[in-house]
């Protein structure tokens, strides 16, 4: 029976000390947020553009952004938006409104994504703007952790 109790009491003490680690993520922000965010701080924005259907961008999101490394770079270093390229509501972003443009039936784009690939949206896309809203990195495609990381330890501050 004690055998059983420690057990237990070990299981329960695991779990706690991994919840910590397993439930930590990245801090997602609106576009809306920004202006006032970079006036307490300023930082670099990273923009992960993707879709709902797309399964590159949901295995970058269960792999890539799950990695507690890139977890911790970000969220230190940066402000990180997810956005849906398929967004239906209007978007007020670096004093413009950019809106949802429908393309056939039941498909469209978002402006603001087909803006800040310039045109060429493919999912996922990564992209980084400075504190002044200016392109500064550009990815369209897959991107492994480690791949990420070297990315983000370039661009910090």
């Amino acid at each position: 029976m004690k055998f059983l109790n420690a057990i237990f009491r070990f299981a329960i003490l695991g779990s706690f000390l991994l919840s910590g680690i397993c439930f930590s993520q990245i801090k997602n922000h609106q576009f809306e947020e920004l202006e006032n965010l970079q006036k307490s701080e300023l930082r670099n924005v990273i923009i992960f553009i993707k879709t709902d259907w797309c399964n590159y961008c949901k295995t970058m999101e269960n792999t890539t952004f799950k990695n507690q490394k890139i977890i911790e770079n970000i969220n230190q270093n940066f402000y990180f938006i997810r956005f849906n390229a398929e967004e239906k509501r209007d978007v007020n972003f670096a004093g413009k409104t950019f809106h949802y443009k429908p393309t056939g039936t039941n498909t469209g784009i978002h402006k603001l994504a087909e803006t800040l690939t310039e045109g060429k949206t493919t999912y996922p896309s990564l992209i980084i703007l400075n504190p002044q809203n200016e392109i500064i990195f550009q990815y369209n495609g897959y991107l492994k952790s480690s791949e990420l990381l070297a990315i983000l330890n370039k661009i910090k501050p």
